[in-house]
C-alpha cells in the first residue's frame, strides 16, 4: 500500500505540466483577441466615417463602396470570426486538459481510499483469528452445544419413570454418555481430564450423590493419572 505522501508526490508529478500548458492557451487567446480588436477598430472607423456628414466621411464612404473596400471589409470580418473559432478551441483544450487532470485526482482518490479500506479489513481479519485461536475460560463450545441439545428434550429420571415411559422420551439422535452408554438424564458431571473420551457421566453410575469439591476425574482418568 502507498503512503498518502506518495499518492500526492505522484499526483503533483503529473500535474507539473499543467500550469505551463494553460499559460500557453490563455497567452494565445489573448493575442488572438488583440488580433480581434484591431480588426473590430478598423472596421469601425470604416463605420463612423461612412455615417459622417463632413466631406471626408462621404469619401470614406465612396472608398468603402468600390469593390476593392469591400473585398478587404470581408476578408476582415473573415479574419475576426476565424480568430473566434481559434479562440474557442483553446478555451475547449484547456477545460479539457483541466477536466482530465480533475479526473485522474478522483482516480487516485478511489485507489487510496480503497487500500485503505482494504488494509482495515485485514487488520479486522487478523483480529478475529487471534480471538478465535484464543482459548476461552470455562466450558467448551462442544460443552455449550451438547448443554443446549440436553435442554431441547427432557429425559425423565429412570428411577421415576418406566421402560415404556423412557423408550417414548428418548430422540434416537439423541448423544450417549457415561460408562452405561445412555443419553442424557438426571444430574451428570464432567471429567476434568481434557484427554476424556466420554467427557460427561451420571451421578449414580460414578458412585456420587452430590457434586464433589474440587475437580472431579473419572475412573479411567484417575487410573491414568497414578500411573504417570
Amino acid at each position: 500500500m502507498q503512503g498518502q505522501g506518495t499518492y500526492l508526490e505522484n499526483y503533483l508529478e503529473s500535474i507539473s505540466t499543467a500550469p505551463t500548458e494553460l499559460n500557453r492557451s490563455l497567452a494565445l487567446i489573448k493575442e488572438l483577441d488583440y488580433r480581434s480588436g484591431e480588426v473590430v477598430d478598423k472596421i469601425e472607423t470604416l463605420k463612423a466615417n461612412l455615417l459622417a456628414t463632413t466631406p471626408s466621411g462621404r469619401k470614406a464612404a465612396q472608398e468603402l463602396l468600390n469593390e476593392k473596400s469591400s473585398k478587404s471589409l470581408k476578408n476582415d470580418i473573415k479574419m475576426i470570426l476565424e480568430y473566434a473559432d481559434e479562440k474557442v478551441e483553446l478555451s475547449n483544450q484547456s477545460y479539457e486538459l483541466i477536466d482530465r487532470y480533475i479526473r485522474k485526482l478522483d482516480t487516485e482518490l478511489k485507489k487510496f481510499e480503497t487500500e485503505i479500506e482494504e488494509a482495515e479489513d485485514d487488520k479486522k481479519k487478523k483480529k478475529s483469528s487471534i480471538t478465535a485461536d484464543t482459548p476461552k475460560k470455562g466450558k467448551s463450545s462442544s460443552t455449550l452445544s451438547r448443554k443446549k441439545s440436553q435442554a431441547e428434550i427432557v429425559i425423565p429420571d429412570p428411577k421415576m419413570a418406566s421402560s415404556s415411559e423412557l423408550d417414548m422420551a428418548i430422540d434416537p439422535n439423541e448423544p450417549t454418555y457415561c460408562i452405561c452408554g445412555r443419553v442424557s438424564f438426571g444430574e451428570m458431571i464432567e471429567c476434568e481430564s481434557s484427554g476424556c473420551k466420554i467427557e460427561w457421566f451420571h451421578f449414580e453410575c460414578v458412585g456420587l450423590t452430590q457434586p464433589p469439591k474440587g475437580k472431579w476425574y473419572c475412573p479411567d482418568c484417575t487410573k491414568k493419572r497414578s500411573l504417570k
